[in-house]
């Protein structure tokens, strides 16, 4: 049986932590190089990548992965956007998108911190037997 530290939801809120930071580290870049001729923008992918995985998973009668293995296993995707030049130069970063983009990450982020302060609260409430 996993202890509190090591559940799935846990482990479900440190990959969504991942994914945070690798998109803001995307998002970042993509404001830095938003004057750089030829500078595609970069996205990144999580939930599709989990979402398939779990399906595969799960495909016929018996499990092929329990949810843990799923969970270790995914991570974000980084990408670019080769298709997309909004200007003559080639450069593909909209940065008026990519802050929308960052604040909304922001949030995201926000949230799982919460999250974690939330069920680490509880621990500790538990802990000192309140």
């Amino acid at each position: 049986m996993a202890d509190f530290l090591s559940s799935n939801t846990m482990l479900m809120l440190e990959r969504s932590m991942d994914f945070g930071w690798t998109k803001q580290s995307a998002l970042l870049d993509n404001i830095v190089n938003a004057d750089t001729p030829n500078y595609k923008a970069k996205y990144v992918t999580f939930e599709e990548a989990l979402r398939s995985s779990l399906q595969l998973s799960n495909v016929g009668e018996r499990p092929v992965a329990s949810m843990r293995s799923v969970l270790k296993t995914a991570a974000p995707k980084v990408r670019t956007a080769d298709d997309e030049s909004a200007r003559m130069d080639g450069n593909g970063v909209n940065v008026a998108e990519q802050q929308i983009e960052m604040v909304r990450n922001t949030f995201q982020l926000q949230h799982v911190y919460n999250a974690i302060n939330s069920d680490m609260g509880r621990l500790l409430m538990a802990i000192r037997g309140q």
